[in-house]
């Protein structure tokens, strides 16, 4: 029996595939690095028949050092940066433009006309986000109104829209499609509905025949086939299909209400689940899709970002130059005693939470001349911990919902002295996989293989996790409370630094999200 999955993980840096049994264990992968484009200006963009060309070299060399013949593979599952947009003619297969990435902000001039016009409540109840220059929905506008020809081949149905997923989908089997996660990425679909809202269609001008089909994120026969001549040189079914942030919270076993997955990168980023019942949030807050089995009810997230936590430990190289690489904050941390009183607050372009302020600047509070270096290495790491409990408080008071535990994964999570910091700051468990690095692969296998039988329910995958360690709390309580007193008091001496009336408009979630680092998950 067929039992393996083949699982292409499209992320920002690279396009990898990795092949699972079904005990969850990697038979082989392989990666190539991708090279974006980026300006000064904030333009961010791909070339999508390189990215393409870059997947059917690590599929290639991944299914070459695979010791079972094609025959085993079961089907192919994808998990895919969410936002960045493609438009391509559905006759030809040709790109119009370059892809627009995520982090790229020329649309943030009509994200601010909408929020000046009083839009943001009508679209953060209708897709659970809020206008913003990281979302498609803009870049798409911007390329509908820029390239020559575009708009008269969309509305003639010749011109096609793609998230990164429905790009790959289209290569492999040349169907439309994209499932509701990526879709729910765009700003253009409705979370209640499940499809695209022609309210909001209207109101950024976007043809409704150029958008995919939105389908299941797991599912049997919706995303098509690959066909024997073709890249895996087998008939396969894609059938499990997720952004990549919702394919690491499957990927990480987050199935029940409450269960949660914290990803932490350049900036990070926290998914809980809600259930199949969609939470009530303000705008502080984004709701978005977790997954959908098939014909099962979709299953709702809350999403929040911590922004700047990796690129605050790479600007201790970088900027402050008290490191020679982000693996020595450990060994300083753990060299310096609680610094009580001694706050870092990485406020680099404002402030998410508890509150906006997008005036808000760095600042290093409370020091006085016993604190060292060390010291203010082991306050940077408990600075990320408090803008997590920010996040997580912010969500509890506005829902309901706080993670009893926290799944981590990415390329911070290797740091145990990070981990344990966090565990003490939050006050709840941190468990860390065997495998942090491709939790978003995993998770697009088990979809894949659930919707092929693989898998026969989310039980049987969940009992295929890996975990390497797990972290609990050792402050006290009091302890707890009187640290983070001190942080809230913090974030108020930071406020005010820069007039919010002189700052641009309209792309904050996109500025937040372009943090990178260079933490390689090596000590």
């Amino acid at each position: 029996m067929a039992d393996l999955i083949a699982a292409l993980h499209q992320s920002a840096s690279d396009t990898r595939l990795i092949v699972y049994d079904r005990d969850g264990n990697k038979l082989t992968g392989q990666r190539v690095k991708l090279s974006p484009s980026a300006s000064r200006d904030g333009t961010l963009e791909y070339d999508p028949v390189e990215i393409w060309r870059h997947t059917q070299d690590a599929v290639g060399m991944a299914l070459s050092e695979l010791d079972r013949p094609s025959s085993a593979l079961a089907a192919v599952g994808i998990a895919a940066q969410r936002e960045t947009t493609v438009v391509w003619n559905k006759r030809t297969g040709q790109p119009y433009a370059p892809a627009i990435a995520g982090p790229d902000r020329r649309s943030a001039g009509q994200m601010a006309d909408l929020t000046r016009d009083g839009q943001t409540e009508l679209i953060h109840k209708k897709t659970g986000l809020v206008p913003d220059a990281l979302f498609s929905a803009g870049k798409l506008s911007w390329l509908l109104r820029h390239v020559d020809g575009l708009r008269a081949d969309a509305e003639r149905g010749d011109a096609l829209f793609g998230t990164m997923d429905s790009w790959l989908v289209w290569n492999l089997t040349g169907r439309h499609v994209t499932d509701v996660t990526s879709a729910s990425r765009t700003m253009l679909l409705n979370l209640d509905t499940q499809d695209w809202d022609d309210e909001l269609l209207a109101l950024l001008g976007i043809p409704r025949a150029m958008l995919p089909e939105v389908a299941p994120s797991s599912t049997p026969d919706r995303f098509g086939s690959t066909s024997g001549s073709g890249l895996f040189g087998t008939e396969l079914p894609v059938s499990g299909v997720l952004g990549e942030h919702q394919a690491a919270l499957f990927g990480q076993h987050c199935f029940l209400p409450g269960q949660a997955r914290y990803g932490f990168e350049g900036s990070s980023a926290l998914l809980v689940n809600t259930g199949t019942a969609r939470a009530d949030t303000d705008s502080r807050v984004l709701g978005t899709i977790a997954y959908r089995l098939a014909d099962e009810p979709a299953v709702y997230a809350l999403e929040g970002f911590v922004p700047y936590t990796g690129a605050t430990v790479q600007w201790l190289v970088d900027g402050l130059g008290i490191i020679r690489g982000v693996g020595e904050i450990e060994a300083m941390s753990r060299r310096a005693d609680d610094p009580e009183g001694l706050y870092f607050v990485p406020a680099f372009t404002g402030l998410a939470l508890p509150r906006p302020e997008r005036g808000a600047r760095g600042a290093i509070l409370g020091m006085d001349t016993h604190h060292n270096q060390n010291h203010v290495a082991r306050a940077t790491l408990q600075a990320l911990a408090y803008q997590l409990r920010d996040l997580i408080e912010t969500m509890q008071e506005g829902t309901g919902y706080a993670p009893a535990q926290l799944r981590v994964d990415g390329n911070g999570a290797w740091f145990d002295m990070c981990m344990q910091i966090h565990a003490d700051i939050l006050g709840i468990q941190l468990r860390r996989p065997a495998d942090v690095a491709d939790t978003a692969a995993l998770g697009a296998a088990h979809a894949a293989g659930l919707a092929v039988g693989v898998w026969a329910d989310l039980a049987e995958v969940a009992g295929t996790r890996q975990e390497n360690h797990r972290w609990s709390a050792q402050w006290m309580p009091e302890d707890r409370e009187r640290g983070y007193a001190g942080w809230r008091s913090a974030l108020e001496r930071t406020v005010g630094w820069v007039d919010e009336a002189t700052l641009p408009q309209g792309d904050w979630l996109a500025t937040l999200t372009a943090a990178e680092w260079r933490a390689d998950g090596s000590r």
